[in-house]
């Protein structure tokens, strides 16, 4: 046993590394003066790269029979892994504590599971032909994952797999969007599809260039680990944003789980989750260490965790992927969500989803009702092992985190169904699956109406969001484009969006009938405890709350809840949602900071003072002393370390990264709200009402008792946003349902 375990491991290290030995190779970032544009732009043509380092060199011709001897010799070593993981179950290594409950956040479906079998065949036959055929020629690692990049499945034994995977059958003249995604775009029905690839906006860059993480550094050092970076970046601050309530990042988290949801890599023999660290918190044996392990390292001195002798934290790689073009190179992370801004985290992005919530009766999602109140429905019992209570179920797992997301979708599932029966009472001969349908269709469009009307605004700033055409106004959308695909970008989803935990308050408001704070609830005590929300009026006190206290002010730093005490089960110590994000924007092979100010049209940085034309000196100063390279500073960082643009919320690399994501999920949505393109767009009469939608008004119609709001709910209340009476339809006004009664076909 102990050699056959010994033989597997050196051969997944081979696979797993692929490094190449000497001098002459590349290991760090690519000088960016020299380089960055290989990161822009495709190969100039097959078997030719342009390094920008070295002269253009012939690659190798890599033959068919060249690829299926390097698939045969990563699927042995892929075959051996089973014996490896009995190995760690025989010694009862079990995910436990923070690290299950954030395994719970990124649960892989079965089928995205099944998905990531073929792609880690491919990366693994990738890293070998990288190594194999690259080496002796002299090209970079980098330039040649490039390379393999252009070689397609087609004709190897994963080609028959991954045409399958993609194909699809559509009716081009189906009125309402799938639940997956997929026949969005009729030309390639599998684009924005679920468990599918994340885009990118920079060719990834990985330590062997295709499959590795990035840890080593541009002066071919180490990085600085996750939590010495989080560490000495970010401090616990109390400092409130002046005018922006917490439901900008309520709402922020709600749509982003909408657009994108990372699962993990599960044990390939046992689906069971993995465990890269001691339940004690020391580092394992090495003999017991998955090679889908990537744990972060915690110092000795850390001033948290080291007074309860915690050296590791949990981080198992993020689940691989086939891409959509059926080439190898490199690894791409799985998107577990559909890539459309379309409710999925309501309705599911699985026909098997969406079926568990509906109650197939008047077009209605399934409801609890206790107290005269209706509440989601009770998930199985395999999941609700992570709450303390009972979980609930919903389009979106995440909905258990913490008890403000819960609120919000519970009000949205109210929304469906406050409106499924007032269609239902406006055309009566409907039956279930059309009033589903067309409750769906509607709840859907006040989404994307709200995140572009009243959401981006805040964020991007409206100056800016005016200049790029990325308002919604009165105008029909006429600009779908077939030819872009809808992905969402790995960047957006692994960094961009996660500014939204600086928003965070560690302490949160519930508020009474009065506008005046009641109590608060502690989040570190909160997290997976989302039957609270039933407790008393704690429902409507935290959804008073979301409106009446403000969010934290953006910057790197963050809660304590979230730096030490995430997803804590008994409020001494969790996880650190920073140390989480960094590692993961490296599992991912995400460039450095540099590369994507550089992206975003600012100066690249030849020096750490050259940062400061957008991140306050105090900063540089941080980032000086904890990188040795402005090369090395991970996306997440910078972003986060940026002063806010213009009158926006976030600085100006995070805000370019952001507004291409949304200009690009409503240009390649056929299904958008407003778009010409559907197959039956909504009527004049039916857009005028869909543009009345705000979230102040669904607030008001499906809170518990929701009496007053200010009718900009994002923007504390203050002259020209006053509390109103939910009963002032001029203030706040509501989607009359009216114009999608048949009845009233005649007066259209």
């Amino acid at each position: 046993m102990a050699g056959s375990v010994a033989t597997f491991a050196v051969m997944w290290m081979l696979l797993q590394t692929m490094d190449f030995l000497g001098q002459s190779y590349s290991i760090g970032v690519p000088k960016l003066s020299n380089s960055i544009q290989r990161y822009l732009d495709p190969p100039d043509g097959a078997g030719i790269v342009d390094t920008g380092l070295f002269k253009q060199r012939q690659l190798p011709k890599i033959t068919i029979s060249d690829i299926n001897e390097s698939m045969a010799f990563a699927q042995s070593a892929i075959d051996r892994l089973a014996t490896l993981e009995r190995n760690i179950a025989n010694a009862n290594i079990e995910l436990q504590g923070p690290a299950h409950r954030d395994f719970l956040t990124s649960l892989p479906e079965d089928a995205a599971a099944d998905k990531a079998a073929s792609a880690l065949l491919a990366s693994k036959t990738s890293a070998r032909l990288v190594s194999q055929y690259c080496r002796s020629f002299g090209v970079d690692k980098s330039n040649c994952a490039r390379y393999v990049s252009t070689l397609e499945m087609r004709g190897t034994n994963l080609g028959s797999k991954c045409a399958v995977a993609n194909a699809v059958k559509c009716d081009a003249k189906q009125k309402y969007r799938s639940i997956d995604g997929s026949c969005n775009n009729i030309r390639n029905p599998s684009w924005g599809r679920a468990m599918t690839a994340y885009t990118r906006i920079l060719f990834p860059h990985y330590f062997d260039g295709i499959q590795e993480p990035r840890h080593m550094g541009e002066n071919r050092k180490m990085l600085p680990g996750a939590r010495t970076v989080s560490l000495s970046i970010s401090s616990p601050s109390n400092q409130s944003d002046l005018s922006r309530t917490l439901a900008v990042m309520q709402w922020g988290q709600f749509i982003s789980h909408d657009l994108a949801h990372t699962p993990v890599r599960k044990m390939l023999s046992t689906q069971k989750p993995i465990s890269c660290c001691r339940s004690d918190g020391f580092k394992l044996s090495p003999r017991h260490v998955h090679p889908d392990c990537s744990p972060i390292i915690v110092p000795e001195n850390d001033p948290i965790y080291g007074q309860h002798f915690v050296r590791c934290m949990n981080y198992v790689r993020s689940l691989p992927v086939v891409k959509s073009d059926c080439t190898f190179g490199p690894v791409e992370q799985m998107n577990q969500a559909s890539h459309f801004l379309d409710g999925s985290m309501i309705y599911g992005s699985t026909l098997q989803k969406s079926r568990e919530l509906r109650s197939y009766e008047g077009g209605k999602l399934l409801v609890e009702n206790r107290n005269n109140h209706d509440y989601l429905p009770t998930a199985a019992a395999d999941f609700t092992v992570g709450c303390n209570g009972s979980c609930y179920n919903s389009g979106d797992d995440r909905v258990n985190v913490q008890p403000q997301l819960a609120v919000m979708h519970t009000i949205w599932h109210r929304e469906h169904n406050r409106i499924a029966e007032k269609l239902a009472k406006l055309n009566p001969h409907w039956w279930d699956e059309i009033l589903y349908q067309e409750t769906r269709r509607i709840v859907i469009a006040e989404i994307q109406h709200i995140t572009y009307k009243e959401w981006l605004p805040i964020i991007l700033g409206k100056s800016y969001t005016r200049t790029i055409k990325l308002t919604v106004g009165n105008s029909l959308n006429s600009n779908y484009d077939p030819d872009d695909e809808p992905a969402v970008s790995n960047e957006v989803a692994t960094a961009a969006l996660k500014f939204l935990n600086s928003l965070m308050q560690g302490k949160l408001y519930i508020v009474d009938s009065k506008n005046q704070q009641a109590e608060t609830l502690q989040l570190s005590d909160a997290f997976f405890k989302p039957s609270v929300i039933e407790v008393n009026n704690n429902f409507d006190g935290l959804l008073r709350g979301l409106v009446t206290q403000t969010s934290q002010k953006m910057d790197a730093n963050l809660a304590t809840d979230l730096t030490s005490k995430l997803f804590t089960s008994d409020g001494k110590f969790g996880l650190d949602s920073i140390s989480l994000d960094i590692q993961r924007g490296r599992d991912h092979g995400l460039p450095s900071y540099n590369y994507y100010r550089q992206h975003c049209g600012l100066p690249v940085a030849k020096k750490f003072e050259d940062f400061s034309d957008h991140i306050p000196f105090e900063m540089v100063k941080k980032l000086r002393t904890t990188y040795l390279h402005p090369d090395d500073v991970d996306l997440i960082i910078g972003g986060l370390a940026e002063r806010p643009a213009e009158d926006g919320l976030i600085g100006p690399t995070f805000r370019c990264l952001i507004s291409e994501q949304f200009l690009r999920s409503r240009r390649t949505d056929r299904f958008f709200y407003d778009s010409t393109k559907q197959p039956s767009p909504f009527t004049s009469q039916q857009l005028q009402q869909i543009r009345k939608a705000s979230l102040a008004r669904v607030f008001c119609d499906n809170g518990d008792n929701i009496e007053s709001i200010q009718p900009n709910v994002f923007i504390a209340a203050q002259t020209n946003n006053d509390v109103v009476s939910c009963q002032n339809f001029e203030a706040i006004p509501s989607v009359d349902l009216f114009a999608w009664a048949e009845k009233a076909k005649a007066y259209r």
